[in-house]
């Protein structure tokens, strides 16, 4: 046990957008996210490709999970989560619009939970049409659980007993793991397989 970590999760759930009537190319939209993992690096998470004659709908979770020093999380808060609005192209991809959330504001958020339809500021020389007034936006959701370490373990403990005890009244024998005819089967299948 580390006390000087502490146990990381983050999920991002990426909705939906709206306002993407801006966009003049209506096929492959797609959202790409950015997450820090420390020492000034990041990984890059990219949703599904949708189409922006309906109302682009993703609903996709990314989930990180780690154990990581405290200074990660004091350093995450000088840091921004970042969401860019692209285009998928013949080579790559073109990015339309960049939005970000500070990490500052996810971690004082009420249960470190936040929803919210982030504004995508367009990029100058993206394809959208001029004049619109309304830029794109992003609706996700971002849930964050951090715990020390010693807390996850005892969790971890708990769920390892309250699974050795099914409480029902037939006293089950959990060190079984199959009855005898299942064990023939196994057996049969493993003779087959030896030829």
């Amino acid at each position: 046990m580390d006390p000087s970590h502490a146990y990381f999760s983050c999920e991002v759930r990426i909705i939906q957008a709206r306002n993407t009537e801006s966009i003049k190319s209506t096929k492959n939209l797609f959202a790409r996210l950015y997450l820090p993992t420390g020492n000034n690096k990041r990984i890059q998470l990219n949703t599904k490709n949708v189409s922006t004659k309906s109302v682009p709908f993703w609903n996709e979770s990314f989930n990180l999970d780690c154990s990581c020093p405290h200074e990660f999380l004091e350093n995450l808060k000088q840091q921004s989560l970042v969401l860019e609005l692209r285009q998928r192209k013949m080579l790559g991809s073109h990015l339309v619009g960049k939005g970000e959330i500070p990490w500052k504001v996810i971690l004082e958020s009420q249960n470190m939970e936040l929803k919210k339809w982030l504004k995508m500021d367009l990029v100058s020389g993206s394809d959208c049409k001029e004049g619109m007034l309304k830029a794109p936006e992003v609706e996700v959701e971002i849930k964050i659980r951090v715990a020390s370490i010693i807390e996850m373990e005892k969790q971890n403990r708990k769920m390892l007993n309250n699974w050795n005890e099914c409480g029902c009244k037939n006293g089950h024998d959990h060190n079984i793991w199959c009855c005898a005819e299942d064990c023939d089967i196994f057996a049969f299948g493993a003779a087959l397989e030896a030829f």
